[in-house]
């Protein structure tokens, strides 16, 4: 029965010269408990030379979860030797809640602000702060908006502030706001560089960051006004 989920160490894998590069290890995962770290090197697994990510993932998953590989990795120039157990993958809301939450929430880069006044999440802090990863051409995104509107209304006087981030144009992102009487801040032109350091892999990904700038919540898709007011009330009532 262990075999039936999808295999998972939880690497964010790139080309390398020789091996494939580690690009990112996440939090919780079996490489991270494994100690491997961002910038690592895989040269082989099992014992069989790694050239591309695609080859990897091919002999993880037809090794199963609960299987213990053998990778050969390049940590700084020392080669070793690391054993780690292949377990089911949690899911990608999972993921991201095991990587982000409880950790500093990161600088919006390259974003401008679209409408309402977008200081950088680190200006923010003593605030409750709402993210809310959208897109002009999504449709959930869209349905988000009378749930993130009535929480603006509620809880904006009370310390709460939101900010809808779009890679989209300020044009594209200001149309959308105008159908939608959108009355919270937006940021447009977010950077690639942004959405990787949230993880973003879907839309509309939702943040609630605390007082001390520190990510509390993390969720993918729509979410309900209930579970969204139950953990705001839950912070603004925190000290700053």
């Amino acid at each position: 029965a262990l075999a039936e989920g999808r295999p998972w160490i939880g690497i964010e894998l790139d080309k390398a010269d020789v091996g494939v590069l580690a690009k990112r290890i996440f939090r919780g995962s079996p490489a991270d408990k494994a100690n491997m770290k961002a910038g690592d090197v895989i040269l082989s697994a099992n014992g069989v030379d790694v050239t591309a990510p695609g080859e990897l993932i091919k002999k993880i998953r037809a090794a199963g979860v609960g299987t213990v590989m053998t990778f050969k990795v390049d940590h700084a120039g020392t080669k070793s030797d690391v054993k780690i157990a292949l377990a089911e993958h949690p899911g990608d809301e999972e993921v991201l809640r095991m990587h982000l939450v409880g950790t500093f929430a990161s600088s919006w880069k390259g974003t401008k602000a679209a409408r309402g006044e977008l200081s950088d999440i680190k200006q923010l802090k003593g605030k409750v702060v709402l993210v809310d990863f959208w897109a002009s051409w999504c449709g959930a995104c869209r349905a988000m908006v009378p749930t993130l509107n009535e929480l603006h209304e509620k809880f904006g006087a009370q310390g709460l502030k939101i900010v809808g981030l779009t890679e989209d144009t300020e044009e594209a992102a200001l149309k959308v706001a105008d159908k939608l009487s959108i009355k919270y801040a937006l940021g447009a032109g977010a950077s690639t560089e942004t959405l990787r350091s949230y993880s973003v892999s879907a839309l509309p990904t939702l943040f609630l960051v605390d007082k001390k700038g520190v990510i509390r919540t993390a969720s993918i898709g729509l979410q309900t006004s209930e579970s969204l007011t139950v953990m705001t009330k839950k912070l603004l009532a925190e000290p700053g």
